[in-house]
């Protein structure tokens, strides 16, 4: 009997033993199969926080700016990069005559800036400067006369100034501010400048046929003692950005800018390019030498007091090149009201916006148009 007893107890107890082992077999394969679950949820989870983050990343991007703390490689007038540093070279500025009857000019394309502004009689004349004038190609012309506010901007921007004459307010203005100049009316480098026989031939009048070349100008500068670095100090005080179009900005497809009854100039936004195609007197703004249509990055415009100065028998005129003022900016087909300041006659433009940041102007060439405040401008999307 004690031996049936004891053949049952043995055999329960191997009954208990099978089931907890099974049990935990089973409980151990379900474990591993949540644990596995959970590691490939995890992983799932990780990887979309990841993909949103990354999401989040590419939409915050900040817009790509150019360091202006250091010009070393970059071009100041531009922002943009250099083979060879010309940072600290003191740029060339080119009076260009703009009548009608003296158009093509030469050289305009290549210019990292374009200024234009009105003379007596409401014509217009431009001011082209060039940071690297020894890289420019070709003639510059025809060469013009210049004006005393057109020597504040050479001054501004510690510039050379290449013309050929000028009023006496000129003249004096480039002996009070220390202007650098190359005039084709004297001085020694008057025999770099020359008149074209083919516009002479063609009854063309001499005073529209003054030329000089770049080449020449690189040379006689290379040679001379005159300062072609700017001083430890200087800087240019614009910024540059990648893309400079105006994120708040109105559509600006074609903008409109009547100088006067006599001028008005217009920029044609070309997306392809990502450039404003210049034009005047109904006509694309050509280069002769290259036979391209002057093209730039930036317009601005700038709105001051122009006047006929009183008493002045040739109708000279006189603009506020300093104080401040409102303006408009477009860049990739965008354009936004801002403000303007310049603290003196041999100080730079500074440019803000209406909530008074500092404008980023995009990288590549700019034209300036400075205007009166009563210019009808126009801007169509």
């Amino acid at each position: 009997m004690k031996r049936v007893i004891a053949f049952f107890l043995t055999l329960v107890l191997l009954l208990c033993l099978t089931a907890c082992g099974s049990s935990d077999t089973e409980s151990e394969t379900t474990t591993d199969v949540v644990a596995e679950t959970s590691d490939d949820a995890q992983e799932a989870a990780d990887n979309a926080a990841a993909d949103a983050a990354s999401d989040v990343e590419e939409e915050e991007e900040p817009e790509e700016t150019v360091d202006t703390t250091n010009w070393e490689g970059l071009n100041p007038l531009t922002g943009e990069a250099t083979e060879t540093d010309i940072s600290a070279n003191r740029p060339v500025m080119v009076m260009l005559n703009n009548l009608k009857q003296a158009l093509p000019q030469s050289g305009n394309s290549q210019a990292d800036i374009i200024y234009e502004m009105l003379e007596e009689g409401g014509i217009t004349r431009m001011l082209a400067v060039y940071q690297d004038i020894s890289s420019v190609e070709g003639n510059l012309g025809t060469i013009r006369s210049t004006r005393p506010y057109y020597v504040d901007l050479v001054a501004g921007l510690d510039g050379i100034l290449v013309h050929a004459g000028g009023s006496n307010a000129a003249y004096e203005k480039i002996a009070s501010l220390g202007v650098t100049d190359l005039d084709a009316l004297s001085g020694g480098a008057s025999t770099l400048f020359w008149r074209d026989k083919t516009r002479l031939a063609a009854g063309i009048a001499t005073e529209h046929a003054m030329y000089i070349t770049a080449s020449d100008i690189a040379d006689y500068l290379a040679s001379s003692s005159l300062r072609t670095e700017h001083e430890d100090g200087f800087s240019m005080q614009q910024s540059f950005i990648e893309d400079g179009t105006p994120s708040d900005g109105s559509a600006a497809t074609v903008i409109t800018v009547p100088f006067s009854g006599h001028k008005t100039g217009e920029f044609t936004y070309d997306a392809t390019s990502g450039k404003y195609l210049v034009s005047e007197y109904g006509s694309a703004y050509v280069d002769e030498t290259t036979g391209e249509q002057v093209s730039v990055t930036n317009v601005i415009i700038i709105m001051t007091n122009i006047s006929t100065i009183e008493g002045d028998s040739k109708g000279r005129i006189s603009v506020t090149m300093t104080g401040s003022g409102i303006g408009y900016y477009a860049c990739g087909g965008k354009y936004i009201p801002i403000n303007w300041s310049r603290a003196s006659e041999d100080s730079q433009y500074q440019f803000t916006t209406m909530s008074g940041e500092q404008l980023q102007l995009g990288v590549g060439k700019s034209y300036v148009n400075i205007v009166p405040t009563t210019c009808a401008i126009s801007f169509v999307g």
